[in-house]
């Protein structure tokens, strides 16, 4: 129930209050996962958690109504969204994550500017806002799997090609794809109400980048860059072991060349950057201030609050890239749907070049370059694209730490409540001391990793480096949540006891 304390515009109660009410239509049949009735033990947290990650891992099931071996015969318009977002071409995944992650950005901020007026304390409305949510993401993938059905995007490779293709099948692929990422829309709400550890987002991407990771080296599936080119082995090593044992000379000096060059595939300089990267974004998050404090409750207890360089964590260096991701998306197909009625608007949108790489137009200048040597040569792109990453980092950085309780305000109300104070400094000076380091903290923590995040792609890393500077933040949020359920259960674990007698 909601409280009017002032008169307010009608056109502000439509959009502050209204917007979230209209939800309520469509809660009645939105499946929603119940909170636990108890405390779920460590070892219930680590089962929905592996559960989670192998219905995730099933995602990758191909598409039932298209033919055999269907990406190697697909023009793929957004692959360097693919490494990031989990988009699978011809699977289940064909959306990955991006309609889910957008849903829970478009919501959080907009709650966070008060757009929508919601108290999260209350049980009813949180459970209102987590069905906006819901609904905005199924929303979404019913958009996006639309326009890839309209776009032509199956008809090579749908079953039955070349003759009259029933509309039952593309209804069936659409079903498919939408039904899919609605499940694992709930998927991430098992782990977010408190069944598994960390956020939902956050693990799915972290196992994402892992599992991306290990197919760049080690891949072992056939893959074709070009519709109906000639299939290679993915994974670089792979691909240079079967050429060493092939024992043709000339397929090995082409193969020892291939791994370094191969165009569309990774290659061992890709594989190298982006566990360098890696490296570097845990060393990162162990820089951090430590204030001194002490309790006012029991004498003589000092400590210390550490506060981080990367105090937002990887989220906004994936606000920034889900931002150009949806407005890359949306060009592309207004594109298409525009060039046959208005061709110089379509190319203003974007232009493709035979093989799909987009060559102009707004599209082209908020997206990577596929190559160092394309970085070089588009100068202009290359400074639209690293500017808008930062800036969108840095606002969102700024902006994150103000509205997801981590302000200076509510550390230090939590301080007060918890009778701890800062070490030399008086109880009222709490929030001014916090306010000159979390702000800048959460700035520069986010413009940093997104720096590290754009020297990857900037050399044609093509959503590679940036997928796993946000897997191991990601990875380290759901470490730091398993550790704290253990101390707090003394270590009692079955799990860990097994595994713990085969050290």
């Amino acid at each position: 129930m909601y409280v009017q304390t002032a008169r307010k515009p009608r056109s502000e109660l439509l959009t502050a209050v209204r917007l979230l009410d209209l939800v309520k239509v469509f809660s009645p049949v939105l499946p929603e996962i119940e909170f636990p009735d108890e405390k779920i033990s460590l070892d219930e947290k680590v089962i929905f958690t592996i559960g989670a990650g192998l219905l995730f891992i099933l995602s990758h099931l191909p598409i039932y109504g298209l033919i055999k071996d269907a990406p190697l015969k697909m023009t793929d318009p957004f692959p360097a969204l693919r490494p990031l977002y989990a988009m699978e071409q011809g699977t289940l995944l064909e959306l990955g994550l991006l309609p889910v992650i957008t849903a829970a950005f478009v919501w959080q901020i907009a709650a966070g500017l008060r757009m929508v007026k919601v108290n999260l304390s209350y049980s009813q409305e949180r459970e209102l806002f987590q069905s906006a949510q819901k609904l905005t993401s199924f929303t979404l993938a019913v958009v996006f799997g639309v326009a890839l059905v309209f776009s032509g995007y199956y008809e090579p490779v749908v079953r039955g090609a070349g003759s009259a293709v029933s509309w039952t099948t593309y209804v069936l692929i659409l079903t498919q794809i939408v039904g899919w990422n609605f499940l694992l829309t709930l998927i991430v709400e098992v782990i977010d109400k408190g069944y598994g550890f960390g956020s939902g987002i956050v693990c799915l991407l972290s196992l994402n980048a892992a599992t991306r990771l290990v197919r760049d080296v080690v891949g072992l599936e056939m893959v074709s860059t070009v519709p109906g080119g000639k299939p290679e082995t993915y994974g670089v090593a792979i691909y240079l072991i079967k050429a060493l044992f092939s024992f043709d000379l000339t397929t090995i000096k082409n193969a020892v060349i291939g791994v370094f060059s191969r165009a569309g595939f990774p290659t061992i300089g890709q594989v190298i950057l982006a566990l360098v990267t890696g490296l570097a974004t845990i060393v990162l998050q162990n820089f951090r201030v430590e204030l001194p404090i002490r309790s006012n409750k029991a004498r003589g207890t000092a400590n210390v609050f550490p506060i981080r360089l990367l105090y937002t964590g990887a989220l906004p260096v994936l606000f920034a890239f889900t931002v150009l991701a949806n407005a890359q998306v949306t060009l592309h197909f207004a594109s298409v749907f525009v060039e046959p009625f208005y061709p110089l608007v379509a190319h203003l949108f974007e232009s493709r070049s035979e093989t799909g790489k987009v060559v102009s137009g707004l599209a082209f200048y908020i997206s990577a370059p596929a190559s160092f040597t394309e970085s070089l040569l588009s100068p202009i792109r290359g400074v639209v694209y690293t500017s808008l990453i930062l800036v969108l980092s840095a606002v969102f950085g700024r902006f994150w730490s103000g509205i997801s309780g981590s302000a200076p305000k509510d550390i230090a109300q939590t301080f007060k409540d918890q009778g701890i104070v800062i070490a030399g400094r008086r109880d009222v000076s709490v929030t001014k001391e916090l306010a000159k380091i979390i702000p800048v903290a959460s700035q520069t923590g986010a413009v940093v990793l997104a720096a590290l995040a754009l020297v990857g792609e900037m050399t044609g890393s093509r959503g590679r480096t940036v997928a796993l500077t946000v897997g191991v933040c990601g990875a380290f949020s759901v470490l730091e949540d398993f550790m704290t359920d253990y101390q707090q259960s003394g270590g009692a674990s079955q799990i860990m006891s097994s595994l713990g007698g085969y050290q």
